[in-house]
């Protein structure tokens, strides 16, 4: 679905494949270990079950707990695209990318960027759920990645 390159320690792309719904209810976790002096941006990946697409958003819960263990959550109403006309009634700022693979269609939306860790550095876990049965069901794959840079290399 989408590929990194190893050479930076600060990026890493997590994939879970064969998602069921439970898991989706549930939650699937993924580290984000943060570092002082590092600005990180994060991408969410979902690979869904074309014949599933009567729903033009996927809306995914975030609950993101940092080291000290405190939390916070949001929901997301993040844009199916399925072809270009799509991508371009977006805008030029959209963070959306889309391809097609036969029966399933990945998406891949920017969520964050801009995130400084200045006063809880370690590992971060990110919970993303899909919001509602409609997504639990044609999320065949759930993919997070983040992408850190050097405050001086900015």
């Amino acid at each position: 679905m989408m590929a990194v390159s190893c050479d930076n320690p600060y990026e890493q792309f997590s994939l879970v494949q064969d998602t069921q719904p439970e898991d989706l209810r549930m939650g699937i976790s993924f580290d984000l270990p943060m570092e002082e002096g590092i600005t990180y941006s994060t991408t969410v990946v979902c690979r869904l079950d074309a014949s599933r697409l009567f729903k033009e958003t996927v809306d995914l819960t975030f609950e993101v707990i940092s080291p000290n263990h405190e939390s916070y959550k949001e929901t997301v109403a993040f844009p199916v695209v399925s072809n270009v006309r799509q991508k371009s009634a977006l805008g030029e700022g959209a963070q959306v990318q889309f391809k097609r693979r036969g029966a399933f269609l990945d998406n891949q939306w920017g969520w964050r960027k801009g995130i400084a860790c200045d006063t809880v550095p370690g590992r971060w876990r990110v919970l993303v759920s899909a919001k509602d049965e409609v997504d639990q069901k044609r999320i065949t794959a759930l993919g997070f990645s983040y992408k850190g840079v050097s405050d001086e290399q900015e």
